[in-house]
């Protein structure tokens, strides 16, 4: 996995990513109200899910919505790709402070015209 991805390659990432976030947001809101061995299985399954976005050098950032960051470069500065499950492909990016609420486009929308 590249150290860096660019959009291209985290959009491209997307389908197996997107099944493995879901799984993640799956289990976080069931465990809570298992018991038991089954509780314990589905911690289990969760820390599995969490090390394959890790592998992949993908960050989770909120397993109640699915939100994770891929580690990118914008002119020679570490950001973050930031996608959230629901969401149809990486159409954002942060810087490393901003998180979730300093996300800005990739792409900003063209000016309409009047």
């Amino acid at each position: 996995m590249p150290e860096f991805f660019t959009p291209e390659q985290a959009n491209k990432m997307l389908p197996e990513v997107r099944l493995i976030v879901k799984r993640i947001v799956g289990l976080n809101k069931e465990i809570p109200l298992l018991i038991g061995m089954t509780r314990s299985k589905s911690i289990d399954e969760l820390s599995l899910q969490i090390t394959k976005l890790a592998e992949r050098g993908i960050e989770l950032k909120d397993a109640n919505i699915g939100l994770i960051d891929f580690p990118a470069k914008k002119f020679d500065e570490r950001v973050y790709l930031c996608w959230k499950l629901g969401e149809p492909e990486v159409m954002y990016w942060h810087d490393l402070q901003g998180g979730f609420r300093g996300r800005r486009l990739l792409k900003p929308e063209p000016l309409k015209a009047r």
